[in-house]
């Protein structure tokens, strides 16, 4: 709860930074590819909600995250918190379009509480699931993407 109460002032201060330092060092290349990430942060962001809807056992008219069931297919089978990724690829693009000194501040403390909840999620959800949690920690990533991608290709090919 605490990270939350750090993290969101940070992310919001940033988002209304962008406005004023977008661009802030003119190095365009940067820019683009915060655009790009940008694009990966509502990619990322948005298929986990159709994930949970699809397999996580939601009753009728509950929001997505009263799941009763362990999700680990879609997104899911390549990195255990795709939601979380989502908030450090929307702060990252905003470093990125911004370029400015106190945007990358902020962006690494953002990144960090976030890197440091998906260890208390991890340990709510193997309250939650148990053993079927542990297994499924242990095959598939926490954050890393690549590695998720890399792991799941493997997986696959089995």
């Amino acid at each position: 709860m605490i990270p939350s109460l750090i993290y969101w002032p940070l992310l919001i201060a940033q988002l209304i930074m962008v406005f004023f330092y977008y661009n802030y060092y003119h190095i365009d290349i940067l820019a683009w590819l915060g655009w790009g990430t940008m694009i990966s942060f509502f990619i990322v962001g948005g298929l986990p909600r159709n994930e949970f809807k699809k397999s996580g056992g939601i009753e009728e008219g509950k929001s997505f995250v009263y799941t009763t069931k362990l999700v680990n297919t879609g997104i899911y089978a390549i990195i255990r918190h795709p939601f979380w990724l989502s908030w450090i690829l929307l702060s990252l693009s905003v470093t990125l379009m911004s370029q400015y000194w106190i945007m990358i501040i902020l962006g690494i403390t953002i990144w960090f509480i976030v890197y440091l909840e998906t260890f208390q999620l991890d340990k709510g959800l193997i309250k939650k699931f148990g053993a079927e949690y542990v297994e499924y920690r242990s095959t598939v990533p926490r954050l890393n993407i690549i590695y998720g991608l890399i792991k799941y290709s493997i997986r696959r090919n089995k």
